[in-house]
C-alpha cells in the first residue's frame, strides 16, 4: 500500500510542471473550442500529449494494482480453498462484491424492521464505487480547466461560437449559390443593391468602350433598343461572360465573378431608354421587351469613377 501511494505521490509531482506549463498557453485559448486550440498550436499539441500519456499511465497503474493484488490472493491463498471461477471473481470483484453466505450475515442485520423485511449493511457495490471515484478524478481535471485556465469554454462563449459558426456557414452558402449562376440561372432584377453594384462595376469596366452613360465608343451604343447579340438576361449575361473575340471584346468571366457578371447585365439592360450624351448610331436588331423585362422608370444614377 504504501509503495502504491509513492507512485501515485510521483506521479502528482511530475504533473505539477505540466499543469503551471498549461496556465501560461491559456491566454492563447480564448475563441475557439478548446480541443481545437490547443491541437492548432505546439505548446496545445504537447500538452494533449502528455495529457494523454498521464492518462494511459493512470490506467496501467490500475490494471497493474488489480494483477498485483490478484497475484497476492493466489500466492497466499489456501491450499483447501475451493478454486472460483473467473466469471465469479470477475463478479465479486466489479459487481456485487464478496457476499457473506446465507446463515452467517446474522450480525449484517440492522435494527431497521419494515413489515417484517429487515435492512442488511452491505457496503457500496464495487461498480458504483468505482464510478464515484472516476467522476472525482474527472473532476480534478475538470475544474481547473473550466474555472481557473477557462480551456473549457461556458455555454455562453460555447453559444457565442455557435452562432458565428453558423453565419460562416451561410455565407458560405450565400457565395456558393452566387457561384453557380449561369446564363441559363440568370435573372433579372431591378434590386438597388444590385444595380448600385452593376454601376460600379460598369463604370471600372465597361465605361472605356461603351462610355460611362452607355452612349456607346468602341462599343455599341446600349441606352437605344438596338442589340447586336441576345437582349434579354440571359443574352447580356452570355455576350459579358463569353466576350465577343471577333470584335474585340474579352471575356469576362475570369475577371468578374457570376453574381458580379448577372449585375453588371442589370444595370446595362436599366439603360435602355436613357438619354446619353453622344449616343452612337443604332447597330443590330430592333429588341422587343420581354414582359418580365420592362423597363426601369429611374435607372441607377451613374457615377464617375
Amino acid at each position: 500500500m504504501k509503495t502504491i501511494i509513492k507512485i501515485c505521490f510521483t506521479v502528482f509531482l511530475a504533473t505539477l510542471p505540466n499543469w503551471m506549463y498549461a496556465q501560461e498557453i491559456t491566454t492563447e485559448l480564448k475563441e475557439k473550442s478548446w480541443l481545437s486550440q490547443m491541437a492548432a498550436t505546439e505548446d496545445g499539441q504537447l500538452l494533449l500529449v502528455i495529457g494523454g500519456m498521464l492518462i494511459l499511465l493512470i490506467f496501467f497503474l490500475i490494471v497493474m494494482v488489480v494483477l498485483l493484488a490478484r497475484t497476492a490472493d493466489i500466492i497466499f491463498a489456501k491450499k483447501t480453498k475451493e478454486p472460483v471461477s473467473w466469471t465469479k471473481k470477475l463478479k465479486q470483484r466489479w459487481i456485487t462484491g464478496k457476499l457473506k453466505p446465507v446463515g452467517q450475515d446474522g450480525d449484517m442485520l440492522l435494527d431497521h424492521n419494515y413489515d417484517g423485511i429487515q435492512e442488511m449493511d452491505y457496503g457500496m457495490p464495487p461498480w458504483l464505487r468505482y464510478i464515484f471515484i472516476g467522476t472525482f478524478l474527472f473532476a480534478v481535471f475538470y475544474v481547473p480547466a473550466f474555472l481557473i485556465y477557462d480551456i473549457i469554454p461556458d455555454q455562453k462563449t460555447e453559444l457565442a461560437q455557435e452562432i458565428q459558426q453558423a453565419a460562416l456557414v451561410a455565407e458560405a452558402r450565400v457565395k456558393a449559390g452566387f457561384m453557380s449562376i449561369t446564363a441559363e440561372t440568370a435573372e433579372f432584377s431591378n434590386d438597388l443593391a444590385a444595380m448600385a453594384s452593376g454601376n460600379v462595376l460598369f463604370q471600372k469596366s465597361c465605361a472605356v468602350c461603351h462610355a460611362k452613360d452607355g452612349g456607346g465608343g468602341v462599343g455599341p451604343n446600349l441606352t437605344d433598343s438596338y442589340w447586336l447579340h441576345g437582349s434579354d438576361i440571359k443574352g447580356v449575361f452570355q455576350t459579358i461572360s463569353e466576350g465577343v473575340p471577333s470584335k474585340g471584346m474579352i471575356p469576362w468571366k475570369g475577371q468578374l465573378n457570376p453574381k458580379e457578371i448577372q449585375d453588371v447585365a442589370n444595370y446595362i439592360i436599366s439603360l435602355e431608354g436613357t438619354v446619353a450624351a453622344n449616343p452612337k448610331e443604332e447597330q443590330g436588331e430592333l429588341r422587343k421587351r420581354n414582359k418580365e423585362e420592362e423597363l426601369i422608370e429611374e435607372p441607377a444614377e451613374n457615377t464617375d469613377n
